[in-house]
């Protein structure tokens, strides 16, 4: 069941999730020390607001915002004073039937990291300062949720979704209020017990929205980061997070089609998450793979892989060697692929691309695309020409269209190898 909150999401902000990251990514630094009180005041006009200070209130007299766990004695937040963090333990498997899962982010993963996370009957919550980006959301799970569930013989989860960032991670996601109007206190058990950010590739932004989700959440909530570049090391450093042992990378793929999840520290998450976290992910379908606590690794397992096959597919694009269908096409023919390199990078986002090999680049001067990520931000993410998400990428729309219509039809299916070869 798929229920959109009446009264919850902004009204003071309309722009989208690019425009609000351009606008304000210069300004992430800036905002530690709001993370950093309770009490901070961000100002009405700012789009910012949406992110601190809740639509709607908790109680009929104002307050400064604070977690709902701050009295709780099981779930106090504790390490603030120089104190050693608590040690993590899992939530019981009672609680996770009324906890949800925080997706943070409502843009094209995240909708699918929340579809297959409420599959099996677990409440997802989808927390965006984007009312349009939530009523895309919407239609997506309403769309999908059900044959999804269908085809695994599953039930379906509640999911809901919200512009309140205090309903999202103080509550299930959908409050029970008392005859007052205020929160119902059990509502403030049923809090997230994981929280998924899945917002673009800045490393100010997501360091800057774990840091404030940490203080939100209640002290046994793991954060995680779908980044498919930065490290969760890297955004603890950035800061300001406090409780690193309850931070890690999750990095998706393209879910449901891709069901694989690849599980990274953050160099010093608690190793009691990872089996807990891993089982959790089984159970509604997602297939893990735990990298070594010990290891850090820029673009996890397959995207170190796959950032060589995407910079070299923009050189050989780039120099005028070949056009997206050729390139595509021998790719499917060698490897036996359902589709090719240019059809994957449309799906992704070519502003998603072209942020992650900057990010590359920055790292690693010596990788030598400057020239080509230049000509993918020219001729393309300048204009607009972003992909499946605006329409025309490296394929056109129509061209997109044809391409699925053959996948439809078997035309790109397995070519039989040859014996003995």
């Amino acid at each position: 069941m798929l229920r959109m909150m009446s009264g919850l999401t902004p009204t003071t902000l309309a722009v989208g999730k690019r425009a609000f990251v351009a606008r304000n990514l210069a300004s992430y630094r800036a905002l530690r020390p709001i993370f950093a009180s309770d009490s901070a005041v961000v100002s009405r006009g700012s789009p910012l607001a949406s992110l601190h200070r809740p639509v709607i209130p908790f109680s009929h007299s104002p307050r400064p915002y604070h977690s709902a766990f701050s009295t709780s004695a099981g779930l106090l937040n504790t390490a603030t004073n120089g104190s050693q963090p608590p040690k993590w333990r899992p939530p019981s498997d009672e609680s996770l039937n009324q906890r949800p899962v925080l997706v943070v982010g409502a843009g094209n993963i995240g909708r699918r990291v929340a579809l297959v996370w409420a599959s099996n009957n677990r409440p997802v919550t989808i927390y965006d300062i984007s009312p349009d980006a939530l009523h895309s959301a919407t239609e997506y799970i309403t769309d999908n949720l059900g044959s999804f569930c269908a085809e695994r013989d599953t039930h379906p989860g509640q999911v809901r979704t919200t512009g309140d960032l205090r309903t999202a991670t103080t509550t299930s996601g959908s409050p029970e209020r008392n005859s007052a109007g205020d929160i119902a206190a059990s509502e403030h058990t049923n809090a997230p017990w994981l929280a998924i950010e899945c917002l673009p590739e800045s490393l100010p932004l997501k360091a800057s929205v774990l840091a404030l989700l940490e203080r939100s959440l209640p002290a046994d909530c793991i954060l995680a980061s779908n980044s498919s570049s930065l490290t969760t090391a890297e955004m603890a450093a950035e800061g300001p997070l406090l409780h690193p042992h309850r931070l890690l990378n999750t990095h998706y793929f393209i879910p449901p089609r891709n069901r694989m999840v690849e599980l990274m520290s953050s160099g010093e998450t608690a190793a009691a998450i990872f089996p807990f976290l891993a089982a959790q992910m089984r159970r509604v379908g997602f297939v893990p793979v735990v990298m070594p606590r010990d290891i850090q690794s820029r673009g996890f397992i397959f995207n170190r892989i796959w950032a060589a096959c995407k910079r070299e597919t923009l050189a050989v694009l780039a120099d005028g060697v070949a056009k997206p269908a050729d390139v595509d096409a021998l790719f499917r023919d060698f490897f036996h692929a359902e589709k090719g390199p240019c059809e994957r990078m449309d799906e992704v986002g070519l502003d998603v691309v072209a942020r992650v090999e900057q990010h590359h680049l920055e790292r690693r001067p010596e990788l030598g695309s400057a020239g080509h990520l230049a000509w993918l931000k020219v001729n393309y993410v300048q204009q607009g020409k972003l992909g499946e998400k605006s329409g025309d990428g490296l394929f056109t729309a129509e061209e997109r269209i044809q391409l699925k219509e053959n996948h439809r039809a078997g035309r790109h299916g397995a070519v039989d190898e040859t014996a003995g070869a």
